[in-house]
């Protein structure tokens, strides 16, 4: 599942658990739920920092200027 999704699903639950008015067995399962997408979301976004950060690391001794070409 994309994280979009994760994080629209994300959206909705909180929606619900701030309304108040569920019964505690049903709180406790979309809290459950909430959380697992949380960390689902953590999960892909430390994926994608990870990939970012490998693909700018600058070359040793090569400068970049801020167009991206070669100082």
């Amino acid at each position: 599942m994309a994280f979009e999704e994760h994080m629209k699903q994300l959206r909705e639950l909180t929606q619900q658990l701030e309304q108040g008015n569920l019964p505690l067995e049903e709180a406790v399962k979309l809290y459950t739920q909430g959380m697992q997408l949380a960390a689902s979301c953590q999960e892909e976004l430390q994926t994608a920092k990870l990939q970012v950060e490998t693909q700018t690391v600058p070359v040793e001794g090569q400068e970049e200027n801020v167009d991206g070409s070669e100082a």
